[in-house]
């Protein structure tokens, strides 16, 4: 529930705090006194547009922030698969705060978040319905997520989408697969153009940097052939070359090698080193061998290569792997064209097997919310007597439409608010009183089912009175019995007379300025408030008397 509500700088309110207890509270005062602000704030508070207007005049800024506790579990757990989470306390603080120059920064704890995100959490949080909310009623777009949202239908609704996306997957193929079966010709002969020149080079993995590497070599290959001879001749090929030096070292240490106490091991050490010298040296002979003519020809061949790759590189405007991957591509579209038939035809029966499972998909879903339907209507009619409308009679219209996201079924909830009228359209039949209470049933009706933390009705007794505004007040404080906390701003005395808390909203002067205030009222106060909503202007015994007995009826109710 919402346990507080801070406001600075909006509109008339230069800054409060508002502590709220559980239960129904209403918010009464004059036209003009500023009861909107307190919605304006919580719609603020919950993501909606930061409008600049409702910064009070000569303000830089304005702030609200609210201190939601007592969460239930539900709420947490999806609280929780939004990465937020309760304090220490159990308390959870949201706050928005709107700057005169446009910007908005919205906080959930100390963590700055975007405001749609703020949105989300707050809607799990608390719930406004305006005289918006009950026009929209009206809106048969409307009616069929309401109706879901009674029959608590999400489970099949998201085994139905899987299988909705499902079906047009293979429909968006087929369509592109057959276009492309229905453009085979053209394309076949573009496709095969660009293929050829790939096809031809008989291009290999890796073969671009192996060639660089080859290049490289050939194009010192004469260098390396002198070099190599020269270091050939020094170490083996000449007179006096380190090779025939060592022998002679070697044919010295043997005539000392028994007087000398290393002797022995020198003359392995020198073996050694003749050894290495002559590997080296046949090393070096190969390389000094080489045919320079066959390599200049092997050069010529590799940079030509190298070149028709730099070619395609240009003419398909990507690096070599990207080549290979080109020519993968043109296979696979060339294949698809050359298998198009057999191909349509396998996804002719996916699919027909996908719309099979969709039909089963949504007509499990229709059955549910059929008797959803049922339920939902013996319910608002049950909740509509109770609000002095015990003639209306509604009827759930199922027509079946081509499946959609939302399943493969158009819903209209109709409406005889007189006994022997034919069911209409809710936008041709009710009024505005009766919309609102029409739409306090549904709340009612759906409480159990969508349970809401905090409720907050603006205006809802609009085109009401007397005894029936009584009921509508008894449903309201009707629906703290699921533990959902309510507020209403009303103009009723007999609303008014129901609520747990009444807070009064008036304007006053302070300082050459207009401020609204808003406070909780004693007995006393009630009775004050309440008969000046009686009575008007001159609030007289009769109309504090007529307070009187409402506060006691209530009492009973």
């Amino acid at each position: 529930m919402l346990s507080s509500l801070h406001i600075e700088n909006v509109a008339l309110i230069k800054e409060t705090t508002l502590m709220f207890g559980a239960g129904f509270t209403v918010l009464t005062g004059e036209t003009g006194a500023g009861k909107s602000i307190v919605i304006d704030a919580l719609s603020l508070l919950c993501g909606g547009r930061s409008d600049r207007e409702l910064i009070r005049s000569g303000e830089s800024y304005a702030f609200v922030e609210g201190c939601f506790e007592e969460i239930d579990e539900e709420t947490a757990e999806k609280l929780s698969a939004l990465d937020v989470h309760p304090d220490e306390d159990g308390a959870l603080y949201l706050s928005r705060r709107v700057s005169a120059d446009g910007r908005s920064t919205a906080r959930i704890g100390d963590r700055q978040v975007p405001s749609s995100r703020l949105r989300a959490v707050a809607e799990l949080l608390l719930n406004i319905h305006g005289q918006q909310d009950t026009l929209l009623l009206a809106d048969k777009s409307r009616h069929l997520p309401l109706l879901d949202s009674y029959a608590d239908s999400a489970p099949l609704l998201d085994a139905y989408g899987d299988s909705y996306r499902r079906y047009v997957e293979l429909c968006d193929s087929l369509e592109e697969l057959r276009a492309t079966v229905a453009d085979a010709a053209f394309k076949r002969e573009m496709l095969e153009y660009k293929l050829e020149s790939l096809k031809k080079a008989r291009l290999k993995s890796g073969e671009e940097e192996e060639l660089g590497a080859e290049r490289k070599l050939l194009r010192s290959i004469e260098k390396i052939a002198a070099a190599a001879d020269e270091a050939y001749g020094e170490l083996y090929g000449d007179n006096g070359s380190a090779a025939e030096r060592v022998h002679g070292a070697i044919a010295s240490l043997t005539r000392i090698a028994d007087s000398m106490p290393d002797g022995a091991e020198l003359m392995d050490r020198l073996e050694s080193v003749k050894c290495e010298i002559n590997d080296i040296a046949d090393t070096l002979r190969g390389a000094a061998e080489t045919d320079v003519d066959g390599a200049r020809e092997r050069l010529d061949a590799v940079e030509g290569r190298l070149e028709l790759i730099s070619t395609l590189k240009r003419r398909f405007g990507t690096d070599f792997e990207g080549l290979l991957a080109a020519r993968d591509s043109l296979l696979a579209e060339l294949e698809q064209i050359d298998n198009g038939e057999g191909m349509i035809k396998e996804l002719e029966e996916e699919k027909s097997m996908a719309f099979t499972a969709l039909s089963a998909a949504a007509e499990r879903l229709r059955a549910l919310r059929k008797e959803a339907a049922q339920t939902l209507v013996s319910e608002l009619s049950r909740c509509l007597a109770g609000l002095d409308m015990p003639s209306v009679t509604f009827v759930v219209e199922f027509a079946e439409k081509a499946p959609a996201r939302d399943g493969a079924d158009d819903v209209e909830i109709l409406i005889s608010a007189n006994a022997g009228e034919v069911p209409k359209p809710l936008s041709k039949i009710a009024s505005g009183g009766e919309l609102a209470r029409i739409m306090l049933a549904f709340k009612t009706a759906t409480a159990a089912t969508a349970p809401t933390g905090t409720m907050v009705f603006d205006e809802i007794d609009t085109g009401i009175s007397g005894k029936t505004a009584q009921k509508t007040g008894v449903a309201l404080k009707g629906l703290t019995k699921s533990g959902t906390q309510v507020f209403c701003v009303t103009h009723s005395a007999q609303i008014a007379a129901l609520a747990d808390t009444h807070l009064l909203v008036r304007k006053r002067e302070s300082e050459g300025r207009t401020v609204s205030l808003v406070r909780a009222l004693d007995s006393e106060g009630r009775v004050e408030e309440i008969a000046r909503i009686i009575g008007g202007i001159n609030v007289g015994d009769a109309a504090r008397s007529a307070a009187v007995e409402l506060l006691a009826e209530a009492e009973k109710l």
